[in-house]
């Protein structure tokens, strides 16, 4: 359930499966993961923290690569997503998630 300081409860929860088939691909076998998917509106919501952003030591193991190999899983992520007709929306680090989500579900026509 989303609460919101600007908009009343919304009522309806996240869908529990967030490794979906069409994430499922040879290179990923397991399926990349979506952070809320909300399957039956068609949209998702992914919370990035900044290790999406920049290369972070801890995060990313003492390894560059891996943050380039991070952006590379976003950005299949969000093709994959595309495909299917899930519409990706993102939660930075630096962003305030009871501003940000309402302002989504606005843009989807969820909430007035």
């Amino acid at each position: 359930m989303i609460v919101s300081r600007d908009c009343s409860k919304v009522s309806w929860s996240p869908s529990e499966k967030r490794r979906p088939d069409f994430l499922k691909i040879p290179e990923h076998p397991k399926g990349l993961e979506l952070d809320i998917p909300y399957y039956h509106y068609g949209f998702a919501i992914e919370v990035q923290g900044e290790q999406h952003d920049k290369y972070i030591e801890f995060f990313h193991r003492g390894d560059p690569n891996n943050f380039i190999r991070q952006q590379e899983r976003d950005q299949l992520k969000k093709e994959l997503c595309e495909e299917n007709c899930i519409n990706l929306k993102y939660v930075w680090y630096y962003e305030d998630p009871h501003i940000v989500i309402p302002e989504y579900l606005r843009e989807l026509g969820l909430i007035e």
